[in-house]
């Protein structure tokens, strides 16, 4: 059960020809638990959900943690996903569908939306939509939130965009790095090799 169950339903989806991207990555999975586990954790949203392995993650660190995660829902095992979070932890999680770069625009100006502990995007790859993702998160911010930025590997094509906006985005000072990661290991540089790189940080507010 537990993840290994939602691999299984995303490797059947796909064997019945659904599309699919993404995969678990332990030592990802392992640092999200990590930030989840924090005692003054308990709002987290993130940009992407694909077969809900990261959703799954931070639930089950932490009792107390409600999860937001947007998606562009257009592969089969979502909605499989979903099923089984919400019957493993149910109340806490709250999938919304369609297109991030316009779904959190919406969800920011509906009023009374919380500031969020933890921000995680792992959502589209190309660069605009990523620079949106960036941007648009911000909205759900403050100073204190932590933030994390995956698919720094450009030597991969679809690290290419996320890694760009990333380093743009330091550049001109609209978020702090506290850490970069390589497979589960701190690192100075984002350099190949390595299957997954993220950053983790804060967004600036002057």
């Amino acid at each position: 059960m537990g993840l290994s169950h939602l691999k299984h339903l995303a490797d059947e989806a796909r064997a019945r020809g659904s599309s699919g991207e993404g995969s678990a990555d332990a030592a990802e999975l392992a640092y999200l638990a990590g930030l989840a586990k924090g005692s003054d954790v308990r709002l987290i949203a993130e940009i992407g959900f694909n077969a809900g392995f990261s959703s799954y993650t931070f639930l089950e660190a932490n009792p107390d943690v409600h999860v937001y995660s947007f998606d562009l829902g257009e592969h089969d095992y979502v909605h499989l996903a979903k099923d089984y979070i919400d019957g493993m932890f149910p109340g806490r999680h709250t999938l919304i569908l369609g297109d991030s770069t316009q779904t959190v625009p919406e969800f920011c100006a509906s009023g009374q939306v919380p500031r969020f502990d933890l921000v995680f995007i792992d959502g589209g790859h190309s660069y605009e939509v990523a620079k949106a993702d960036l941007h648009n998160m911000k909205g759900l911010a403050d100073s204190n939130t932590v933030l994390v930025f995956d698919d720094l590997v450009p030597w991969r094509f679809w690290g290419e965009g996320p890694t760009r906006v990333w380093q743009e985005a330091l550049q001109d000072r609209y978020v702090d790095q506290t850490l970069l990661i390589k497979d589960g290991e701190i690192t100075a540089t984002i350099a190949p090799p390595g299957k997954r790189c993220w950053a983790v940080g804060r967004y600036r507010f002057e």
